[in-house]
């Protein structure tokens, strides 16, 4: 069996090994080494990166106790120098630590539990069995997260006996029945769990929770630890920077000056729209006039599908009419009509979209669709000219 020496030092960076057995498994290159310090994937932690001799350690995973190290290509020596990507191994033990903690306070301030976590590449997640969790809540326990952060509390780990486990103040009772691991923030968490952690609460640095969402009965909690937490705010920081100086106002004056941007942008948005809507109906009115048919259809190179509807809904109202209108710019179709035809509109595109490559459907008095591009949209509208004798 391979010894474990992420268990003895998880800070340990380099090591010699010997290579017990080269295999191939599931068409991937595993190297069994005597003693390994690479983590297998496991405990919701992702497994480690780096080097064994020459050969790029991509992935490393256990089964049935025996530990797999999937490399590039094979190492042309049976005795190798070992090393870990230390700063993936670092940002890992600090998110899984950054969990333990997080977790221990909704648990101990709020009796929250946690079900399920997920360390990625960019954030950590927890679920959390608190339903419509308040901001207060949150912001309760990432001050007190952060208070136990800053007291440095030591951090250790052991593996005990079954017996053993009705002495330790669990969060969750364990399913395995050996070789128990117990990770433990002293006298704040005592957690069963297989992962690297850190050696006190201080090289966590922060814990910054950076969203919050409703998940299955439960709130989601989205989080940050150590280095990324400090990537997170200084890519942050410099956004914020930014958008003062574009905007000409101070970091403290920002958020007003965004608010009075956003009302005027509203209200011109407004004046705008009923510009349009009066310039729509001069603009009908020339349509109607210059078509001497109840199926008229309009199409534009450069005008948006959101305005073409709207000249549409004015058109419509002058009279009773079947209308297509379409956007060559957006690739979107709209056929209507005011009720006094017999003509299903949601039907003839369910039976007609797909041999237009266009994507739609709607009622019977009006339907829409978008095509890949403007030669379907083109020939799905002059199919439609044809189809009602215009």
């Amino acid at each position: 069996m391979t010894e474990k020496l992420y268990y003895e030092n998880p800070y340990l960076k380099e090591w010699e090994a010997k290579i017990i057995k080269i295999i191939n498994k599931e068409d991937k290159i595993c190297a069994i080494l005597d003693k390994t310090a690479f983590y297998p994937e496991g405990g919701g932690q992702s497994s480690d990166r780096g080097f064994i001799g020459e050969a790029e350690v991509l992935e490393v995973f256990e089964e049935e106790k025996q530990i797999y190290h999937v490399l590039g290509k094979i190492p042309k020596e049976k005795s190798v120098k070992c090393g870990i990507d230390f700063n993936r191994r670092y940002d890992l033990m600090q998110q899984h630590t950054g969990q333990h903690l997080l977790s221990s306070v909704f648990y101990d301030k709020y009796k929250g539990e946690t079900s399920s976590f997920h360390i990625g590449e960019e954030y950590v997640s927890i679920d959390i069995s608190i339903p419509d969790m308040s901001e207060d809540i949150v912001k309760h326990v990432e001050k007190t997260a952060n208070e136990l952060i800053y007291k440095n509390i030591d951090i250790k780990s052991y593996i005990v006996e079954k017996s053993e486990l009705s002495n330790l103040p669990l969060r969750k009772v364990p399913k395995v029945e050996e070789d128990i691991r117990i990770v433990e923030i002293k006298n704040i968490d005592y957690s069963t769990c297989c992962g690297t952690h850190l050696r006190n609460t201080g090289e966590l640095g922060v814990i910054k929770i950076i969203k919050t969402e409703n998940y299955k009965g439960a709130t989601r909690i989205y989080f940050k630890c150590g280095k990324r937490a400090l990537n997170d705010f200084q890519s942050k920081h410099n956004m914020v920077r930014n958008l003062s100086r574009m905007l000409g106002v101070d970091l403290e004056m920002l958020e007003n000056k965004v608010r009075s941007n956003i009302e005027d942008l509203e209200s011109l948005y407004k004046e705008v729209k009923q510009l349009k809507e009066s310039l729509y109906i001069y603009e009908a009115r020339d349509i109607i006039k210059n078509n001497s048919s109840k199926i008229i259809c309009v199409g534009f190179r450069d005008r948006a599908f959101d305005d073409v509807q709207g000249l549409g809904r004015i058109v419509l109202q002058g009279g009773e009419f079947l209308l297509i209108a379409y956007s060559e710019l957006d690739n979107k179709l709209w056929l209507a009509h005011n009720g006094n035809f017999n003509i299903h509109c949601g039907k003839i595109f369910k039976e007609n979209l797909q041999k237009f490559n266009g994507r739609g459907g709607g009622s019977d008095r009006q339907a829409q669709a978008s095509f890949l591009d403007t030669k379907n949209l083109m020939a799905f509208s002059s199919f439609l000219k044809e189809k009602y004798n215009q």
